[in-house]
């Protein structure tokens, strides 16, 4: 979705945590907050802190706007590489919050991830999704991959798995940054927009089961602490990777808060421990807007061409190699 057609963006962060001071959410039929709606959660806030804006956590809004028009131009120059990428027109990377701050994580104090436990390393990331990384089976980041000689050896958003923004936890990237959520009084139901990824929370206070099938998202289970709605998920599968193209996901637990601070403002918080991964557990704090519209399918596997394009130019390299026919 194009966010430039589709909210005003005149909410700022400020307005929004004095409004969350004093805001009383709409209730449900059931008496718990109403999250329910579209919420859109595009920022123009780096994840980590930049270094040179070590001892600070705001900018002012002269200095967001000079990072902006960098942004912007870095944008170009990256869409007018080749061919293969969006044009800009269908980016999401506009931020409909205004957020000041330095960096969306909020803890370890300086804004920057951790330190990764002895052995474990990054991979993927931009540099994968323009490169072929070298690596081994499976291939458990998003873009890119390690080869060319069949689909498994592609990222796993090339492959329509899952995407690479839409969480746990959600994390904002350059297009189709949108959330729904759906409240009954025994579930909640959280619908990315990116390969429709949808996850069923129930409320009802069940525990996590041992044993249970790993899955791609984890498994959740949520709770309501005030007029905040708490969402713990553990028992994410050994495929994918934990947080930020790092490890993997088998000792990870995320627990995300969702509040209400306005109408048009839904702050989210998400913590991320994984013992396996990082030295530290990570928090991240997104302020999300609502948007008066809709999802559409994402269909990343209807009329998906990009596969069999890969593949069949990767045999015709190799047939020019070695001068085999087809």
């Amino acid at each position: 979705m194009n966010v430039r057609l589709l909210i005003l963006a005149t909410l700022s962060a400020t307005n929004a945590i004095v409004a969350g001071a004093t805001y009383r959410a709409p209730r449900t039929e059931y008496g718990k907050p109403d999250l329910q709606g579209v919420w859109n959660y595009s920022s123009d806030v780096p994840l980590e802190r930049p270094k040179e804006f070590a001892d600070r956590t705001s900018l002012t809004r002269e200095e967001r706007a000079r990072q902006n028009a960098a942004r912007e131009a870095s944008f170009d120059r990256l869409l007018n590489i080749g061919v293969g990428l969006h044009d800009k027109f269908w980016l999401d990377y506009v931020a409909q919050v205004e957020d000041l701050r330095t960096s969306l994580i909020t803890y370890p104090e300086d804004g920057r991830l951790p330190k990764l436990v002895e052995g474990v390393q990054r991979i993927g990331g931009l540099a994968a999704a323009l490169n072929d990384i070298k690596g081994t089976l499976p291939v458990r980041f998003f873009g890119g991959g390690i080869g060319k000689d069949g689909p498994e050896d592609r990222g796993l958003f090339e492959r329509c798995i899952v995407g690479p923004n839409t969480g746990p936890p959600f994390t904002p990237g350059g297009d189709n940054n949108y959330m729904q959520i759906v409240q009954t009084r025994d579930y909640v139901v959280l619908l990315a927009e990116h390969i429709h990824d949808a996850r069923i929370v129930p409320l009802d206070g069940r525990p996590f089961v041992d044993g249970a099938p790993r899955r791609w998202y984890g498994d959740s289970r949520g709770r309501w602490e005030g007029d905040t709605l708490v969402v713990e998920t553990r028992n994410f599968n050994t495929l994918t990777q934990s947080f930020n193209d790092t490890g993997t996901g088998a000792a990870k637990i995320v627990t995300e808060r969702f509040t209400r601070a306005a109408d048009n403002v839904l702050d989210y918080e998400a913590t991320i421990v994984d013992p396996g991964t990082y030295q530290d557990r990570i928090v991240l704090s997104i302020p999300m807007a609502r948007f008066d519209g809709r999802l559409f399918e994402f269909a990343c596997h209807e009329n998906n061409y990009s596969m069999p394009m890969i593949l069949s130019g990767a045999r015709t390299a190799e047939r020019e190699t070695t001068g085999s026919k087809p």
